[in-house]
């Protein structure tokens, strides 16, 4: 399967799920509610071809971000967010970024550019990517190997406060954990990693754990615990896999 296929076979999931949540295909709005369908996943172009596929699974979107143009997210609109060419990311995908250079560093010969990074552990990941005295060896097109969906796909219209969980609730449990499972299959990961733990019992996560290697940890941005330095993917995330 080459990348235009998996993105037709996703995007046959979602027209689907339109279908069954009543969610007009223009606006993402859902029919009798103030939410919006934030968007399609995030697939890198070099996802299928990657030595390991990795899937991130955040939380939700936080802000609707297409809500000027009374839209969402199309697959194309998304690649903007993870382009990687000046590495200017914030926290969160700064996290992402630094979590997939520690997953593929052996199997892409990546060990400079992590050792790189690794010099500022005790830094925050976006802090790290923005001091590396060898930036030039943090590869632009890392992105590009990985994939990543939101846990919940909606997001209450013309929200512009990212902070807070007010969007981290189910409109039909069922319908939107099946969606997640039905993708995970297309995408067919060797590691999931869910970032955040909230709703995640509804996600059939002791299944996912007998088929897949599954990392659940907390969200990048999570300085309280600290996940969002170098630190915690080397102490707490790498421990749970076996590479």
């Amino acid at each position: 399967m080459d990348f235009e296929e998996l993105k037709r076979k996703i995007e046959t999931l979602y027209m689907e799920f339109f279908k069954e949540m009543d969610i007009d295909f223009q606006t993402g709005i859902v029919k009798g509610t103030d939410k919006r369908f934030s968007g399609f996943p995030y697939i890198g172009k070099n996802y299928v071809s990657a030595p390991v596929r990795i899937l991130f699974v955040p939380l939700d979107c936080g802000e609707d971000e297409c809500g000027n143009e009374n839209t969402y997210h199309s697959f194309e609109s998304r690649e903007d967010i993870f382009k990687g060419g000046c590495l200017d990311f914030n926290d969160h995908i700064a996290g992402v970024y630094a979590t997939a250079l520690r997953l593929l560093k052996d199997k892409m010969q990546l060990k400079d550019a992590w050792e790189a990074l690794w010099k500022y552990n005790e830094y925050t990941a976006k802090k790290a990517i923005r001091f590396a005295d060898a930036r030039s060896l943090l590869p632009r097109d890392l992105m590009s190997y990985i994939a990543y969906e939101n846990r919940f796909r909606f997001v209450t219209i013309n929200r512009k406060e990212r902070t807070g969980g007010s969007d981290r609730k189910w409109i039909n449990a069922e319908k939107e954990c099946k969606l997640l499972m039905d993708e995970i299959s297309v995408f067919n990961p060797d590691i999931i990693v869910f970032q955040g733990t909230t709703g995640i019992d509804n996600c059939g996560i002791n299944d996912l754990m007998k088929r897949y290697k599954v990392v659940v940890a907390y969200h990048p941005s999570c300085w309280q615990r600290g996940a969002n330095k170098l630190q915690y993917i080397e102490e707490k995330i790498m421990p749970t896999l076996s590479l």
